[in-house]
């Protein structure tokens, strides 16, 4: 038995998958490279993530974006591929856990010049930083945190485990969390001062 869709219903879902597609284009363009199961999780917390798998099939079909079947990964040109970055796939996991508690009114990609940020966010008009700090730039780190400090700017730090935070000196660090490469779960720690 099939049940019909008024059309005024149809209309909206497909507006509203429409937009979907419009959304999933632009945070490609934004971020180069996404998991397709990240997509999934971003238009979950608003409760859109029921357009996403139609919406990226048209998009993959019109050859907007491409999707690496072995990696899962979804990108707008082989370029932007081949330069991925785990920091930054990271760092839009823990973009995704924020925003299931707190409202994000914006979030960009930062720019090379503002290593080791990865993504910065705007909520409740205060401005945070996402940064991923390795196990080999823990040094790196707390050398250039010893000579920079933005005024008004708070920091979420992405390790890779969490033996290594108090060798961390980032000053305006709110939290600290390690990230599961394979589910994208975040688990959040503070420093014990």
């Amino acid at each position: 038995m099939r049940i019909s869709m008024g059309k005024e219903n149809a209309l909206e879902y497909i507006n509203n998958q429409k937009q979907v597609e419009k959304q999933i284009l632009e945070l490609v363009k934004k971020y180069n490279v996404l998991y397709k199961k990240q997509l999934y999780e971003f238009f979950a917390v608003d409760g859109w993530d029921k357009f996403v798998g139609k919406a990226l099939h048209s998009l993959l079909k019109d050859r907007f974006l491409y999707l690496n079947d072995v990696t899962q990964m979804v990108y707008q040109h082989e370029k932007a591929y081949e330069f991925r970055e785990k920091g930054t796939l990271m760092a839009f996991w823990v973009l995704i856990s924020l925003m299931k508690q707190k409202k994000i009114e914006n979030h960009f990609l930062s720019s090379r010049e503002e290593y080791p940020v990865r993504i910065i966010f705007v909520g409740d008009a205060e401005i945070y930083d996402i940064l991923y700090v390795s196990e080999e730039e823990i040094q790196l780190v707390n050398n250039l945190f010893s000579r920079k400090r933005i005024e008004g700017c708070q920091y979420v730090v992405i390790v890779e485990d969490k033996k290594l935070i108090p060798q961390l000196q980032i000053p305006d660090a709110i939290g600290f969390c390690t990230v599961s490469e394979d589910d994208g779960g975040v688990e959040y720690y503070r420093r014990d001062e």
